[in-house]
């Protein structure tokens, strides 16, 4: 149990630390925030590796959305769920409101977090942080020159001085090795 929890404090500070060093690297100015656009659909499975391109012996990190705008309301959901092999699951789920694509074709999908379930090996699952409902977001961007997908995703924690805006791009912290992102307009 208390490898879990720090497991969960672990990867919240990778998190943090990813999306941290990426945001630093870029020091531009941050262009503005895009508005949702009138007709979106996006479906996207993804399994994510925050440590390079390749596997991740141990680990399954995946995240999984449905979302749609349509005439400006966007409605949806998004999973996030972090498997350890030897301490068990955390899996974070939102309700998406907002659903942009900027000028790149980076995807962004932002929400509250409706609850975030965390199940030890062996053990029963639990609410983390029950009650809280902070803003998290996934940005799926295009392929980059060496043909690698990457992925933002983070949550508002101000512990680890983390913010994720409504609509606001999350910076890239993780690999994509397998699954796909459609959007149809």
């Amino acid at each position: 149990m208390r490898k879990l929890t720090t497991a969960v404090a672990l990867t919240t500070a990778a998190v943090a630390l990813a999306a941290g060093t990426v945001g630093t690297a870029a020091a531009a100015p941050a262009p503005a925030t895009p508005v949702p656009a009138q007709h979106l659909a996006l479906y996207s499975w993804t399994l994510l590796n925050e440590y390079g391109p390749g596997p991740n012996p141990g680990e399954r990190l995946t995240a999984q959305v449905s979302a749609r705008t349509v005439d400006g309301h966007t409605r949806g959901h998004a999973v996030v769920q972090h498997v350890f092999e030897k301490s068990g699951t955390i899996r974070a789920e939102f309700d998406v409101d907002c659903l942009t694509v900027d000028g790149s074709g980076a995807i962004t999908v932002t929400g509250p977090i409706s609850q975030t379930v965390v199940t030890p090996i062996g053990g029963e699952p639990y609410l983390f942080e029950e009650g809280r409902h902070p803003e998290a977001g996934l940005t799926f961007y295009p392929a980059d020159e060496q043909h690698q997908r990457r992925v933002g995703w983070n949550r508002t924690n101000p512990q680890m001085h983390t913010e994720v805006v409504k609509c606001g791009a999350v910076p890239a912290g993780f690999w994509v090795i397998d699954g796909g992102t459609f959007l149809r307009r």
